[in-house]
């Protein structure tokens, strides 16, 4: 699994603006082609320039996984079209508005904030394929800004509890590592991408962040 220390739109809060899956990488319009062409190269997935709500919020606002990209309501016609053409199936998903920041998921398994209805849960399994769980994570709802997942392995919130912690491993069936990034950030989420081939932290993330980073998401 390959490493990098990158910024997007000269910011290290990765996770803000981008999304990684297996297939893709989605990031905004904006972002640089040469440090596209370095995460995309280290994640082997193809990158996708694309906005929501004529926003680069991508990952606060959307959440993705090889079957497709579950959007909230604001997002425009056009950009929903531009990213099926693209390739991506995409859904809207009515209700809360940022949806990156509440959900944690890989091809199989899903975290979900307990903001998350009863029928969106529903629409997020049939549409992306996944099982849920809903959890609160060091006693925070943000649960998409509080983890990183892949199919291998997650990171999560450092100050989730024992309790937490274990509950989300068993229920993931993958092993997993509580830490910061960005030099002391603990919602990792928005400062980590990552698939199974590669992880890409923001650029104040420190060695010792690292270590555990590559502990948690490399098998």
């Amino acid at each position: 699994m390959r490493i990098l220390r990158e910024s997007i739109k000269n910011s290290p809060y990765l996770g803000i603006f981008c999304i990684a899956t297996e297939k893709h990488f989605i990031v905004p319009e904006q972002a640089e082609r040469k440090v596209l062409e370095k995460i995309e190269e280290a994640l082997e997935a193809e990158a996708i320039k694309a906005s929501i709500a004529s926003t680069s919020l991508l990952g606060v606002l959307a959440k993705a996984n090889k079957h497709g990209i579950i959007i909230p309501e604001i997002a425009e016609r056009e950009e929903v079209q531009e990213l099926e053409e693209k390739g991506i199936k995409a859904k809207v998903i009515k209700g809360n508005l940022a949806l990156g920041n509440l959900i944690a998921l890989n091809d199989s398994k899903a975290v979900l904030s307990p903001l998350i209805s009863k029928k969106q849960q529903g629409e997020i399994e049939k549409f992306l394929k996944v099982e849920c769980m809903q959890a609160k994570i060091g006693s925070s709802e943000l649960a998409g800004s509080s983890m990183v997942l892949t199919n291998n392995g997650f990171l999560i919130n450092n100050n989730a509890s024992k309790q937490e912690f274990e509950k989300i491993k068993a229920f993931l069936g993958v092993e997993g590592k509580g830490t910061t990034a960005n030099y002391g950030d603990s919602f990792v989420g928005n400062s980590v991408i990552a698939n199974t081939k590669a992880v890409i932290v923001g650029s104040l993330t420190t060695n010792i962040e690292l270590l555990r980073i590559k502990e948690g998401l490399e098998v």
